[in-house]
């Protein structure tokens, strides 16, 4: 009996395994849009020469309540099928749509109106974000959406651009690449670049910093002609625009904050025509909080370590291997890297945002100082003076001495 029973039982599994096998709910990918990138411009902005207004009208929907907002436009990869022509995958092409109004999700969703395959957002790359987007109501309104919708990934690459964003998600990367990840590909050269502000600005970290209520920086990103690169960030305090600040500015704000993996150092040397480049390996950067009474200050101490990426020199034979050049040239690094650091410092006070960790340092070392200073911080905060202590290490010269 019980031998009839087990084989009934197997038999049911098999019969089971039968039912719920095979791919009844398949979808090709030529069926699916995937979104690789998202635009947000004030409602008033994209309407292109000559376009008519019956375009423009076409393009939204009739919104009963308040003013149009925002205008989301969406890249959409454009995948060839099987046999075609059109290259397939990230080397696809890609198209844009847009729409206005004030809910972002219902802008969306009305989006389905201008497609004949749903919208799918699992492998957004970048989001891009005017600054008169920003500007009235500040970017937590904006992300909020994003924040919420579970197909989103919190590695998003984030930036603000000073025109409109739909054109720089409608840029034809030159490499063939698919518009959303050569945009998202630009900020992970951070570690190599420090001029890049791509550390901790992605959707996640703008996300936990927005909820702590803290200020953040987020890239900002330009477009000339045919040209795009990320210039400098756009500082927010809190969630409100503050003010830009450029790419040396940025480097020091990375010295401040231990972030910088790699970086070049250019220095003019002493005679006419002499340029050294130090090539920034490893540092040790310590950023400490001081009480002294009712008077707070900040001490930042950093060691470098590196090698001469680069030295010319004209008229006369290179001198890289003169002990003394070498000490001349660690000095000069160390006085350009403070320059750096008190540029970024002074230009984050300018402003008022906190972006150099100075409250988490002062708070997590001087909790008791911290809780009487924190309801007068934004007052307190820009006149803080950081005294900075630079040491370089020259380690190698390069292969040709």
């Amino acid at each position: 009996m019980s031998a009839s029973r087990r084989l009934v039982g197997l038999l049911l599994v098999l019969s089971i395994t039968l039912a719920v096998g095979g791919c009844w709910d398949r979808r090709e990918l030529q069926d699916r849009n995937f979104v690789m990138a998202v635009a947000i411009d004030a409602a008033e902005a994209g309407q292109k020469p000559g376009q008519g207004k019956q375009e423009v009208k076409a393009e939204t929907f009739v919104q009963p309540h308040g003013d149009k907002r925002y205008r989301v436009s969406l890249q959409l990869l454009k995948l060839a099928k099987n046999g075609g022509d059109e290259p397939k995958g990230g080397g696809g092409t890609t198209y844009v749509l847009s729409n206005t109004g004030q809910s972002l999700f219902e802008i969306v969703r009305d989006t389905l109106g201008q497609t004949s395959k749903s919208l799918y957002f699992e492998h957004i790359q970048a989001i891009v974000i005017s600054e008169a987007a920003v500007r009235e109501l500040g970017i937590k309104p904006i992300i909020d959406f994003f924040l919420r919708d579970a197909e989103m990934r919190w590695r998003i690459k984030v930036y603000i651009t000073p025109g409109e964003a739909r054109p720089i998600i409608a840029y034809a990367p030159p490499n063939k690449e698919a518009g959303g990840i050569y945009l998202a590909n630009i900020a992970r050269n951070h570690p190599k670049n420090i001029h890049v502000a791509g550390a901790r600005t992605d959707l996640g970290n703008i996300s936990v910093l927005l909820d702590n209520k803290a200020d953040l920086a987020i890239p900002r990103m330009e477009m000339a002609g045919n040209v795009i690169k990320i210039r400098g960030a756009a500082l927010f305090k809190k969630d409100k625009f503050a003010g830009y600040i450029d790419e040396q500015a940025v480097a020091g704000i990375k010295m401040i904050r231990a972030t910088e993996k790699s970086a070049i150092i250019t220095l003019p040397g002493d005679e006419d025509g002499e340029v050294v480049a130090f090539e920034l390996f490893r540092h040790d950067t310590q950023l400490a909080p001081h009480v002294d009474g009712d008077n707070i200050y900040f001490t930042l101490d950093i060691t470098m370590w590196g090698n001469v990426g680069e030295y010319q020199v004209m008229h006369r034979a290179s001198k890289a291997g003169d002990p003394a050049f070498i000490r001349r040239v660690e000095q000069k690094t160390a006085a350009e890297v403070k320059r750096l650091v008190l540029y970024g410092k002074d230009s984050c006070q300018s402003l008022g945002v906190d972006v150099l960790n100075f409250s988490k340092k002062l708070k997590a070392h001087h909790p008791k100082t911290w809780e009487k200073v924190k309801d007068d911080w934004d007052t307190i905060y820009p006149t803080i003076p950081l005294v900075v202590s630079v040491n370089v290490v020259i380690n190698q010269l390069g292969e040709h001495k």
